[in-house]
């Protein structure tokens, strides 16, 4: 199966599993969720999903180190981009899309960090409720955003046309300067590895 032909499937199944149509309510794009220096010289586009193992253990324990040595000294612009490929993980997506998007960074690393307490709990949709209020979501909220097709369309919609750039077959997957890709939680060190084989780290 090529991969053209499988991150087609991938979507189909996501748009099967969230419930929602094929088409889509307007053109209304997300905000970009970005951090670091607007000009710095690489940027890296994490494709991510809430419910993802290895998602969490990158932002556990590579990502913070990232930060530091990277973002914060100006090398590196980093860029969030949402890609839920189950039901719940739309659902997390959805709530962290819903709150202001200065609180999306800290929003989706509570999230991540607390992934085996909501993700693979028995009814981790109660679960997922709980930390919501956390950022000030009523329950009467949460059921709004849970229901919130648009919301979850324009997610979908960029997935989309992320996908149809470069080919996102799983997460997490990097995209370096919109020309290399990484994927996989790796280690700071095999991260940095693989940014000085593109040259674009002495």
């Amino acid at each position: 199966m090529t991969f053209k032909i499988l991150n087609t499937f991938i979507l189909i199944l996501a748009k099967l599993l969230i419930g929602l149509n094929f088409s889509f309510a307007n053109d209304i794009k997300l905000p970009s969720i970005v951090v670091g220096e607007k000009n710095a010289p690489i940027v890296i586009k994490e494709y991510f999903s809430l419910t993802c193992s290895h998602c969490a253990s990158f932002h556990k324990n590579t990502y913070p180190k990232v930060k530091k040595e990277l973002i914060d000294t100006g090398k590196v612009k980093f860029e969030f981009i949402d890609y839920p490929l189950d039901r719940l993980a739309m659902f997390a997506a959805s709530i962290a899309r819903s709150i202001p998007s200065e609180s999306y960074v800290e929003t989706t690393s509570l999230l991540l960090s607390n992934q085996k307490k909501w993700a693979y709990s028995k009814d981790p949709v109660t679960e997922l409720l709980k930390l919501s209020k956390l950022f000030g979501i009523t329950e009467k909220k949460f059921n709004e955003i849970l229901n919130n097709k648009e919301l979850m369309e324009k997610i979908l919609k960029k997935m989309e046309e992320e996908n149809s750039r470069f080919n996102i077959s799983s997460t997490p997957t990097f995209v370096i300067n919109d020309k290399h890709v990484i994927s996989g939680a790796l280690k700071y060190n095999e991260f940095v590895k693989k940014l000085k084989d593109f040259e674009l780290l002495n």
